[in-house]
């Protein structure tokens, strides 16, 4: 009989937590803003990807 490798076992992964500024989702909401001066007033929102996560949702320093 020949002898047989014991398999490496990997730590579970570690549970990632969600990005703050986006809540998990990878989408931020941002305001639409037209004019200029005193004449400059908000006319909606728009949906952006989140600039810390890069639309992963998940939190950049459990990324590293």
């Amino acid at each position: 009989m020949t002898p047989v490798a014991t398999r490496k076992r990997t730590a579970p992964p570690a549970s990632l937590s969600p990005c703050g500024p986006c809540h998990g989702t990878g989408q931020i909401t941002e305001s639409v803003v037209v004019g200029k001066g005193q004449r400059r007033r908000t006319v909606g929102k728009q949906e952006s990807t989140c600039a810390a996560c890069w639309g992963t949702g998940i939190a950049p320093e459990a990324t590293t």
